[in-house]
């Protein structure tokens, strides 16, 4: 049996009820009931010249203040104003996300980094870039986001702290530059990398820019180191906490795979330590924001201002939701697969600030070629959203997600449904018990964190969801004829981050 976690039910709901102090949206709170109220008015102002791109690893929507979480995880202003304020130019999470546009209900298509990533970077669900698993390869024969800005005239460069987004799996398809970074203080070199390259271009004059930060922040391990004088690890932690619980693999993995039961008090400081390296990876991103906006003598050039930014995570976490799992691979429910999504450029974005419509992360490429004047492939899959944001007509959509090839999922506004034929149990590392049901319907309106299967009550929902995914899988044809072959050196980062269990997995063997 999995570890038992009797303070499950602490985690909050992504619509649940914040303290004033953490209200910092006025008009733009995510409020379920105000989602649909507004009509948007048409874009307006000068057209955005770049586009920044950063993704936040094992981000889960809502652990987020700007989502709704009950602590300030991303709201960095209120977490420093003890120390002082902070510099102009810098700016948390929460503080874009209320300039931008959220789109509230956002899902990967795997609750898993690689295959997230290529559906981000090619438009096109798992089934059709062939992606299904960490351990892929994407194909060249799937143009990819980078590729076609570059067609286009873009500069274009790539600053990753996750080894699976590696030169060599595909992923830098299209990059004039690449850069990557493993090191423990990976997410502020890799910051520091794209600053330097900015330095180096002409900024003013220069070809307009693609430019992607990737941070690694919130995987496991949960052990966030200080910086600038902030003590992430004891920023959420109860200070009189005397348990032996910590944020290592080691520790969580053992749990799970012994079946181990744990305290509320451990598992509230575990998952406290999460959110200590969310409020962490913000204070990163404030970073990079000081420098987009000119604010540094180093690099005096507003790029911030001319680009649209989008913050957007590859998938989710557990937390320990469910089966006593932190992790995230075996996962095909909100915990994993809800995503923060988010678009920046005030000068054309007016109207309404958040979108409860359901997209999902083939909708991203699609809308920033829309929204630079790209053209786009004509066989993509995703949307542009740019008919939403402009009051347009918009058809409702469902997300579609999967366990590698064989457990599928379809989520709408009210349900999530989960089809498993073959009743197989998830077997990614670590071992444990991740039971998950032959078909299983959750409402999510009423059961936010799908705990109760109601399958039996609905079969009519039950049809016709199971024939939207049939209708979902039909429709999708793969692009790619094989994979690519698997590297020893990627197998042994898998081994590395968790992904593979050791001595499992021989290159010439896959």
């Amino acid at each position: 049996m999995g570890a038992r976690v009797t303070g499950e039910q602490e985690l909050p709901s992504p619509i649940g009820v914040r303290s004033e102090r953490h209200v910092r949206w006025g008009a733009a709170t995510v409020l379920l009931a105000g989602l649909l109220a507004c009509a948007p008015d048409r874009r307006a102002g000068e057209p955005p010249r770049h586009l920044v791109l950063v993704t936040v690893d094992t981000l889960r929507a809502d652990r987020l203040s700007a989502w709704r979480a009950p602590r300030a995880t991303s709201d960095l202003a209120g977490l420093v104003t003890a120390r002082g304020g902070i510099p102009a130019g810098r700016k948390s999470l929460d503080e874009l996300a209320a300039e931008g546009v959220v789109f509230a209900r956002a899902f990967a298509p795997r609750s898993q980094t690689f295959p997230s990533m290529a559906t981000l970077f090619t438009a096109r669900p798992v089934p059709e870039h062939g992606c299904f698993d960490n351990e892929e390869v994407l194909c060249t024969e799937v143009a990819t986001l980078a590729e076609v800005l570059g067609e286009a005239g873009f500069a274009t460069a790539a600053f990753t702290t996750n080894k699976l987004l590696v030169s060599g799996s595909g992923i830098e398809q299209g990059f004039d530059h690449f850069f990557a970074d493993f090191s423990e203080e990976r997410d502020v070199r890799a910051v520091a990398a794209a600053t330097q390259w900015l330095r180096e271009r002409d900024l003013q004059a220069g070809a307009p820019m693609f430019l992607w930060v990737h941070l690694m922040g919130p995987h496991l391990p949960y052990a966030p180191p200080p910086l600038e004088g902030v003590d992430y690890a004891t920023l959420f932690t109860e200070p009189g906490y005397a348990g032996s619980a910590d944020g290592s693999r080691e520790f969580l993995d053992e749990a799970y795979r012994t079946g181990r039961e744990l305290a509320p008090a451990d598992v509230e400081h575990v998952r406290a330590l999460y959110d200590g390296e969310i409020a962490r990876v913000d204070h990163v991103l404030s970073l990079f924001v000081e420098v987009l906006s000119g604010a540094l003598p180093e690099q005096p050039v507003d790029v911030l201002s001319r680009s649209i930014l989008a913050v957007v995570a590859d998938h989710g976490e557990e937390l320990a939701q469910r089966h006593g799992y932190w992790a995230h691979s075996k996962s095909v429910y909100d915990s994993g697969l809800h995503v923060p999504f988010f678009v920046r450029h005030p000068a054309s974005l007016t109207g309404r600030r958040v979108f409860g419509e359901i997209v999902g992360l083939e909708d991203f490429m699609p809308t920033v070629l829309d929204w630079l004047d790209v053209a786009a492939p004509g066989d993509l899959r995703g949307r542009s959203l740019l008919p939403l944001l402009d009051g347009g007509r918009w058809a409702r959509r469902d997300a579609f997600a999967s366990w590698s090839d064989r457990i599928f999922t379809v989520r709408t506004e009210r349900w999530r449904l989960v089809l498993n034929p073959e009743r197989i149990e998830p077997d990614d590392p670590p071992k444990g018990p991740y039971p998950i049901p032959e078909v299983g319907l959750y409402d999510v309106v009423a059961d936010p964190l799908e705990r109760h299967d109601v399958a039996r009550e609905h079969p009519d929902v039950v049809r016709e969801l199971s024939g939207r995914i049939a209708t979902w899988l039909e429709g999708s044809e793969r692009v790619c004829a094989a994979g690519a072959p698997v590297s020893q050196q990627r197998l042994d980062d898998l081994r590395d981050m968790g992904y593979l269990d050791s001595g499992e997995g021989e290159a010439e063997d896959r």
